[in-house]
C-alpha cells in the first residue's frame, strides 16, 4: 500500500523506496491510523468510511506479504513465516464473513472489532520479532522491495478494473 499517501510516508520513501520492511511498516501505519479512526469515531459515516478503507488496505496489504514477501524472507524463519500465514488465514475468513454482511449489521462490528485486535496483534509480532530478525540477517532484500511494488500496482490496477466487494452498507 505504499500507493496511499498519509504524512508519515514521505521520509521514509524518500529514504530507500525498494525497503520491503519500510513499506510494510507504512502499511501498518495506515492499518493502526484507520484501525483509530474505526475505533474512535462517534460517527456512524466515518466508521462506514474507516472501515471500507480498512479492509481494503488489510487484503491489499495480506495479499503482499502472502505472495511476495513471506517467500521472499522465508528460509530466514521458516516457523515465524508459517504462524504469520495461519494468522493471515484467520484474518482472510474473518474478511470474507465481514464483506457478507451489512455494516449495521451488530455482528458485523463485533466481527469488525476482534479482526482489528487480531491485525494489531499481528502487528506488533512482525514489527518485535520478523523485522529485526530480517535487519539482524543483513539481506539485501531490495529485490522483494521492488518485486513487492510491482506487484502492488498490478493488485490495485486489478481493484480498480474489477472493483472490490466491501461491507454493504
Amino acid at each position: 500500500m505504499a500507493s496511499i499517501h498519509h504524512p508519515s510516508e514521505h521520509a521514509a520513501h524518500d529514504a530507500h523506496p525498494d525497503d520491503p520492511i519500510q513499506a510494510l511498516q507504512r502499511d501498518h501505519d495506515l492499518v493502526r491510523m484507520l484501525a483509530d479512526k474505526y475505533r474512535n469515531s462517534r460517527s456512524a459515516d466515518v466508521r462506514k468510511q474507516a472501515a471500507t478503507q480498512l479492509l481494503q488496505a488489510i487484503h491489499t496489504h495480506s495479499r503482499l506479504e502472502e505472495s511476495v514477501f513471506y517467500p521472499g524472507v522465508r528460509k530466514i524463519e521458516p516457523n515465524l513465516v508459517a504462524h504469520f500465514e495461519e494468522d493471515h488465514l484467520n484474518v482472510d475468513d474473518m474478511l470474507a464473513a465481514l464483506e457478507d454482511m451489512r455494516g449495521d449489521d451488530p455482528r458485523a462490528r463485533k466481527m469488525m472489532r476482534e479482526m482489528i485486535d487480531a491485525v494489531l496483534a499481528h502487528i506488533r509480532e512482525e514489527e518485535e520479532e520478523l523485522f529485526p530478525m530480517l535487519r539482524l540477517a543483513n539481506l539485501d532484500l531490495s529485490a522483494v522491495g521492488l518485486e513487492m511494488q510491482v506487484f502492488e500496482a498490478n493488485l490495485v490496477h486489478m481493484q480498480a478494473q474489477f472493483g472490490r466487494r466491501g461491507i454493504r452498507h
